[in-house]
């Protein structure tokens, strides 16, 4: 699991590569909830993730939420194929597609 994390002008960038599994989601959540600390939005560069199931999942989708919440955007930079599959399969691009908007 890899990640690395950095503020830029107010919008925290993180980098996920590995899984986003019920095995890593916890390492994840906490990483994640310190990007959400930071003042701005979120962009989030998922191009490395290699598996993900409902726990990453969930991860996500609390986080879009918490974003609304906070009226902060979530954007994804870069999407793995396996992330754009599970969302498609859970019938997600809908819900994730503000994030979606400008990844590659």
């Amino acid at each position: 699991m890899n990640a690395s994390e950095q503020t830029i002008l107010g919008t925290a960038h993180v980098v996920i590569a590995g899984e986003m599994t019920i095995y890593t989601a916890r390492d994840w959540r906490d990483r994640l909830l310190i990007a959400m600390e930071a003042p701005g939005d979120v962009v989030l560069d998922l191009s490395g993730v290699s598996d993900i199931d409902a726990a990453g999942i969930q991860l996500l989708a609390s986080l879009a939420l918490e974003a609304r919440a906070a009226e902060r955007a979530l954007r994804f930079s870069a999407v793995s194929p396996r992330i754009l599959e599970a969302f498609e399969f859970c019938r997600l691009m809908d819900f994730f597609k503000d994030a979606l908007a400008g990844a590659r």
